[in-house]
């Protein structure tokens, strides 16, 4: 067993406590608000947030590029519902903390995989163009983590435009498709 501790007579605790009482309280240095926050471009974010979407959508990205590149490999099977999840939850995410570009690219890659998935297989164009949109999202991430607001390449943003617009045609054609048999 362990020796019981020596009492401390009350006066020797009495006058640390009264030599405390006599310091001076301490100040709060203020923190220049430039040190919260996080300026990229025109967007002002506190730092807590900014590093929690840095760690979360840079694992999200990650994610997203590795299932659309297992994915690319085989075309006759249906994207699945994790990379559409992905893409949600970087639009989100992306939006919430004002990076309103990257949202919108995530989103519309979001619908373009949603259309592959009704179809029910994929083709060689349109994997291309899921790689390239999950590559320019993985690049506006890094360059907006080195603190650089990026927008979206303008082609990427036409392919798919396009891509809408011939899935559609592709569902309607496969819905017909199976209505006949």
């Amino acid at each position: 067993a362990a020796p019981a501790p020596a009492a401390v007579p009350v006066a020797a605790t009495e006058s640390v406590h009264a030599a405390l009482d006599d310091l001076p309280e301490p100040v709060p240095q203020p923190v220049p608000e430039d040190e919260l926050v996080k300026q990229v471009g025109h967007l002002r974010i506190g730092i807590p947030l900014f590093n929690i979407y840095l760690n979360e959508a840079d694992e999200l990205s990650r994610r997203l590029t590795t299932e659309i590149a297992e994915w690319a490999m085989e075309l006759h099977r249906p994207i699945g519902d994790a990379p559409i999840a992905l893409a949600h939850s970087l639009a989100g995410s992306s939006a919430t903390v004002g990076f309103s570009d990257l949202s919108q690219l995530a989103r519309a890659l979001e619908h373009a995989q949603t259309r592959s998935l009704a179809i029910g297989h994929g083709t060689p164009e349109e994997a291309r163009l899921f790689v390239d949109a999950a590559e320019e999202i993985r690049r506006l991430l890094h360059q907006f983590a080195a603190g650089f607001l990026k927008e979206p390449s303008p082609d990427l943003w036409a392919r798919l435009a396009e891509h809408g617009l011939s899935s559609a045609r592709r569902l309607e054609a496969a819905t017909a498709a199976s209505e006949l048999e």
